[in-house]
């Protein structure tokens, strides 16, 4: 009987222990489950605050810059087109499509930082015609290098900020330019972020005459928003309020090879931070089935990825064929 009720006894503190087990792996669940609430939630923090102070930085490198002073009271050519954006106090004379370009696009150095693997792929093919030359980053860059280079742009207000950093730019429409250009008249052809703009009709011909003024031999990139992503189509594209509609590589390549050019190669950068994209597990079971799981589970995280959160922006690399 003894021996019985110390039998019954260990049971009962057994199971009361098993209990206390199970309150406590409860416990570690709601515990995990918190945590990675409020890393979503810090993480959400990190990217606005991000966000505010490249805004704020953006307005006080324009407000210190030598355009401030030249626009001040001048009247908004894009007034009701442009989002308004609130400013520091002093940046009100700064024009909204400058200020937005900044906003989006970031600073000269980092954008020209950023096209720096466009050069090489001219291979020195000269000059190269940058339509759409926009504050004249590619330009800049085009001069460092030693490769003559000048800019077509619309857009008063940049073209005369190339000017001021004596870059060559030139205040006219890109089809009127390609138009009175003779045949064979270029080495190479840069346009980025402009295609998005155009009408669909538009693209056949703007390929054409590419093709029509470059050499034989000659180079063109072309940049734009990459539309495979997701993340282009809900956070990043419909921003710019000029934007028509995105340009699929596999329409741009098509106009392209009806154009007569050849596709060398196609270009993918902008790849969003690592804290917007889906997290992999990183971790190593021993356990073969729970192992196959965490594979499976990150192979899917980047098809995922790559869906949603890939490439923002894409160029082809086209090539006129020798004749």
């Amino acid at each position: 009987m003894g021996s019985d009720r110390r039998l019954s006894s260990i049971r009962g503190f057994l199971a009361r222990l098993a209990l206390v087990d199970e309150k406590q792996a409860g416990l570690r669940r709601e515990v995990e489950a918190s945590q990675a609430r409020i890393l979503q939630e810090v993480t959400a923090l990190r990217a606005e605050l991000a966000r505010v102070q490249r805004e704020n930085a953006a307005v006080l490198r324009l407000v210190a810059g030598p355009k401030a002073a030249d626009i001040e009271g001048k009247p908004d050519p894009h007034a009701g087109e442009w989002p308004v954006v609130m400013t520091l106090a002093g940046a009100t004379g700064v024009n909204r499509r400058t200020l937005f370009a900044e906003l989006e696009r970031g600073s000269r150095d980092d954008v020209i930082a950023s096209l720096q693997g466009y050069l090489p792929l001219f291979g020195g093919r000269e000059p190269i015609v940058d339509l759409g030359c926009g504050r004249g980053e590619f330009l800049e860059l085009a001069g460092r290098g030693g490769v003559r280079a000048y800019g077509i742009d619309t857009d008063e207000d940049a073209v005369a900020a190339c000017r001021a950093l004596e870059l060559d730019a030139r205040l006219e429409d890109l089809f009127d330019h390609l138009a009175g250009l003779p045949e064979a008249d270029v080495g190479g052809v840069f346009c980025s972020q402009v295609v998005e703009h155009l009408p669909a009709d538009l693209l056949p011909t703007l390929l054409g005459e590419v093709a029509r003024v470059m050499q034989p031999g000659g180079v063109a990139v072309i940049e734009t928003p990459n539309p495979a992503t997701f993340a282009t189509h809900v956070q990043s594209f419909w921003r710019d309020p000029s934007h028509l509609r995105p340009v699929p590589a596999v329409a741009l390549a098509f106009a392209a090879r009806t154009a007569g050019l050849v596709v060398r190669t196609t270009v993918y950068r902008s790849l969003p931070p690592d804290e917007e994209r889906l997290r992999s597990v990183d971790a190593e079971p021993a356990d073969p089935s729970v192992r196959s799981v965490v594979e499976a589970f990150n192979a899917l995280t980047a098809q995922l990825n790559e869906l949603l959160y890939g490439y923002q922006d894409y160029a082809l690399v086209l090539e006129k064929p020798a004749a």
